[in-house]
């Protein structure tokens, strides 16, 4: 995806200079056009493969932004400016050589990250001192869109408690718990990639299984408790968007992923032990982040002349 004169201005010269450099004059040939009249020809089959080029070239342009998951205290929570800052001591991370694969990597040096809350609820369930795992978008802080209570078991991080949308905080839920949801787009009242979403369907899995499916609106909630350990989940649906690709009468279109705001309480079941700390899982001194990073159009000019250049060169010897 082209955003920028001076991107434009740069692949023009590309092509311009592809073309030149594939340009090989043809002697006219009785009955078959003026000279020159073939190398139009040569020119339109250049411009045409360079299209197809272009397109393999150039991965696909996305403006997902980026997410960052910490864990770390809560070391303050102010109501009035509704932000809440944490000391981070861990990042999550993933390096596909190591066993396993993902958990949380010790951060050495660390300072204050501050960011408002996904929901001003957060005042109410967390309190200075929680140890916590928090996800910002766009960059470490800023804005938190989810925030998770963590307790400790077995040196295993679970969280008990969370806020803001739990499809991005890494720690699983206490009790063997999973929860998945999938928003329901507003396709009439679309902004770019997202959409408002009216509802939500949230499906609780007990130990990888389903064990309990409803779909709920905004302010409405949900709870299980089928199992007989004291063990219960609670959720409540605060606000949600969801993605403008699943409305099919609608263009594709980039942009920020979409974001959606939980109220989640797990009571754990009966013999859950927690532990005061845990040990974070060190994956290993060079990791990769489980996040997605923005692609901009810069970061495109390699594999674009690549490509391009590929190409002319195939042209030129056929």
């Amino acid at each position: 995806m082209l955003t920028s004169e001076t991107d434009t201005s740069f692949y023009g010269a590309i092509i311009l200079f592809i073309l030149e450099m594939t340009e090989t004059p043809v002697s006219p040939v009785p009955g078959r056009g003026p000279a020159g009249g073939e190398v139009m020809d040569m020119h339109t089959k250049i411009l045409l493969a360079l299209t197809l080029c272009l397109l393999c070239s150039v991965p696909a342009a996305s403006a997902v932004l980026l997410e960052v998951t910490e864990k770390g205290t809560i070391t303050a929570l102010d109501a009035g400016n509704a932000t809440m800052t944490i000391l981070p001591d861990a990042r999550y991370a993933c390096n596909s050589s190591a066993t396993p694969p993902c958990g949380w990597v010790a951060m050495h040096e660390s300072a204050e990250v501050d960011g408002t809350v996904p929901d001003p609820v957060v005042f109410s369930v967390f309190e200075v001192g929680d140890t916590v795992e928090a996800t910002s978008l766009g960059g470490e802080g800023g804005r938190w869109i989810a925030v998770g209570k963590l307790v400790a078991s077995e040196n295993i991080w679970y969280a008990t408690d969370i806020v803001g949308d739990l499809a991005t905080l890494p720690a699983p839920l206490v009790g063997n718990y999973t929860l998945t949801y999938k928003a329901d787009p507003d396709c009439a009242n679309c902004t770019g990639s997202v959409c408002p979403a009216p509802a939500v369907n949230v499906i609780v899995m007990s130990e990888g299984m389903t064990v309990f499916e409803d779909r709920i609106g905004p302010g409405e909630d949900l709870m299980y408790n089928g199992r007989n350990d004291n063990s219960s989940v609670s959720v409540t649906f605060i606000r949600g968007e969801a993605s403008s690709s699943a409305c099919t009468d609608l263009p594709a279109v980039s942009g920020p992923q979409p974001v959606s705001v939980f109220l989640v309480h797990v009571n754990p079941p009966i013999g859950f032990e927690p532990e005061r700390a845990a040990v974070p899982t060190d994956v290993s001194a060079t990791v990769v982040t489980t996040t997605t990073v923005p692609t901009s159009s810069g970061g495109l000019l390699v594999p674009l002349v690549a490509g391009l250049l590929g190409c002319a060169a195939a042209a030129r010897r056929r």
